[in-house]
């Protein structure tokens, strides 16, 4: 792991901060960073020192209309490749996960705002329990939790739009946390906490979806909403794939979506 960089991970003022550098998508310098985030420019500059120690950012010279050394990210994403079978990486790994669940956790949800005071737009969801999973449900499992993956990915893309002029404000926090267990851990219940108004929301979806899709379009859309090709589907239920196809559009206009993802807002079972 390059020098640095374990620091800079564990500094979360630093981390983001450079997600900011790398929304903004043009050079900022520290005095406008400090403005567009509300933090201290002596803050910005410790926080930009460790960033560039660790090779996460680059820094501009003045030019032209910009009188002042401004700085831009040295790349767009961060992924860090563990060799599992490296004693040392392991620790590093162990040492890095021990910190999410700790401090980058702690410190975020102790801004949640409790259901009480949540707003109509507000949405909350906890589950924390032991699972039973044989293979083909591990399978199951890594394949949904990528569909996330990507729609958290669509989401960093979006707000990470060239020329953004403020720094976004999150409004949301997520954690996923899933790990094989040893011992005799023994089953426990689904329990869930929720909204009112997440619960409002999934009476009406599942009421729209139900009064607007026909038996046949319920059993494409719960095939293409757990990621089966057209190709397949249509092997399946004996039918055309220009038939799927045709379908699949009849069902999004029904639903007012745009992509099969969007299917997972509706409960189709």
């Amino acid at each position: 792991m390059r020098p640095g960089l374990l620091d800079a991970i564990r500094d979360l003022e630093a981390m983001g901060l450079w997600e900011c550098l790398r929304c903004a998508g043009e050079p900022v310098t520290a005095a406008e960073l400090a403005r567009r985030t509300s933090r201290t420019l002596p803050a910005v500059h410790a926080a930009l020192d460790r960033l560039a120690n660790a090779g996460l950012v680059e820094t501009k010279l003045a030019r032209g209309r910009r009188r002042a050394v401004a700085y831009t990210v040295a790349m767009r994403e961060l992924s860090i490749v563990i060799d599992s079978q490296s004693p040392e990486e392991r620790r590093i790994v162990n040492e890095v996960a021990s910190f999410i669940n700790r401090e980058m956790a702690g410190a975020l949800f102790a801004a949640r705002r409790p259901i009480g005071g949540a707003s109509q737009t507000g949405w909350h969801f906890h589950h924390c329990g032991p699972l039973v999973l044989d293979e083909s449900d591990l399978g199951e499992l890594k394949r949904r939790i990528a569909r996330v993956e990507e729609f958290v990915r669509l989401l960093a893309d979006k707000h990470g739009a060239q020329g953004q002029r403020e720094a976004p404000r999150c409004n949301h926090g997520m954690v996923i946390r899933i790990e094989p267990l040893e011992g005799h851990v023994l089953p426990q219940p689904h329990v869930e906490f929720v909204s009112e108004a997440t619960v409002r929301d999934r009476a009406t979806v599942r009421g729209v979806a139900h009064e607007a899709l026909t038996a046949r379009e319920r059993q494409i859309a719960r095939a293409l909403r757990d990621g089966q090709p057209r190709a397949e589907v249509a092997t399946r239920l004996g039918i055309s794939t220009h038939t799927v196809g045709t379908m699949c559009k009849r069902i999004y206009r029904k639903l007012g979506i745009r992509r099969a993802a969007q299917l997972h807002d509706f409960a189709l079972d």
